[in-house]
This record gives C-alpha cells, sequence and structure tokens, in this order.
C-alpha cells in the first residue's frame, strides 16, 4: 500500500511540473501532436551540424502580434502550419492539404478538431524517415534546376528567413533576425 501511494504522489508530482509555467512550452514541445499552443519552442536542439545553436521560435507573439509579412496583421497559423488549410487555399509550390478548414486558434479549441503536427511529422532530418510519411517531402521550386528535399532544416531556412529578409526590406528597424547567429543564439531571446 505504501508504494502505491509513494508511486501516486510521484505521478501527481511529475503532472504539476509538466504543467508548470516555466515547462510547459518544453512538454508542449515534445508532444508530436497538440492541441496546445506553446508560449515558445526551441528548434535545432539535435542538429546534425555542431555549429548549429538551438533556435527559439517565440510562438506566442508569432500567433499574437503583428508579425506578418506587411507588419499591420497577425500570421496565419497556416504560414507556417501550411498543411493546415484547404487544399483551395494552397499556393505556389504547396501541395498537401490534411484539413478542410484554415487552422485558428479558436478551431483548436473546438474538441473534435484534429491536433497540430510538428514540423518534424514531414520534414525529418536529413538520413531520417518522418512519422507522417514515406519519406521526406521533395518540391520543384520554378527558379530552380533540381527538387529540393524539404529536411527540416531546409524547410525552416526557406519558410523562417523568407519571411524575416522580407519584413527587414519592409522596415529595417525590426528585430526580425537575418543573420545565422540571430537565429541560432543557443535558444536565447535577443
Amino acid at each position: 500500500m505504501k508504494l502505491f501511494l509513494v508511486s501516486v504522489a510521484l505521478l501527481g508530482c511529475v503532472a504539476l511540473y509538466m504543467a508548470s509555467p516555466h515547462t510547459a512550452p518544453a512538454a508542449a514541445a515534445a508532444l508530436v501532436k497538440s492541441k496546445v499552443e506553446p508560449k515558445e519552442v526551441i528548434l535545432s536542439k539535435d542538429a546534425k551540424d555542431p555549429k548549429a545553436k538551438p533556435v527559439l521560435l517565440t510562438h506566442e507573439n508569432h500567433a499574437t502580434k503583428n508579425y506578418a509579412r506587411d507588419g499591420k496583421s497577425v500570421m496565419s497559423c497556416a504560414e507556417c502550419h501550411h498543411t493546415d488549410q484547404p487544399k483551395a487555399a494552397l499556393t505556389g509550390v504547396l501541395k498537401t492539404s490534411q484539413r478542410d478548414v484554415l487552422l485558428t486558434s479558436a478551431l483548436l479549441k473546438d474538441p473534435n478538431a484534429a491536433p497540430v503536427k510538428t514540423c518534424r511529422e514531414c520534414h525529418a532530418q536529413t538520413g531520417q524517415k518522418p512519422a507522417e510519411w514515406p519519406a521526406i517531402p521533395t518540391v520543384k521550386y520554378p527558379d530552380e534546376d533540381d527538387e529540393t528535399v524539404l529536411t527540416n532544416d531546409e524547410a525552416y531556412h526557406r519558410n523562417c528567413n523568407s519571411c524575416h529578409d522580407d519584413v527587414k526590406k519592409r522596415d529595417a528597424t525590426t528585430k526580425a533576425p537575418t543573420t545565422c547567429a540571430g537565429c541560432h543564439n543557443g535558444g536565447t531571446k535577443p
């Protein structure tokens, strides 16, 4: 009986620890699929390049502040979670749709809504199989000769860098980092 009570107490402590506001971002990042919007996510924790320090993504800021390329609006969830929109809304080289409606914060509150996948469920590291696909997706960009394998680092760099570059061109005073060290700073805030 004592062992049972000690086990229950330990599980309770672990649950409280995971629910703590200090560990919630790490716990949310560890989930494969989630209906919890994390405040922060650390990317590149296990990069194959030893010089690539972790990257802090301030998810809450990107999801609630005027961080869209125009500087006047909040980014759509589909800017990063591009498969979470109807097929009719896909543009450019994007071809995969896994929702009939656009992902929003409000949608996640619906108990019947599908959870959001992490980037790595489709965009795995080089040499690894993604959780959701038979292989890492490839795409042929119109201005490039060869197909591009969209590993996680390729997908992050193309999506994040192009947005940050556009924002910096629009407003040179923005804090959007545009250098390797600006993002790969060990997961600290600028």
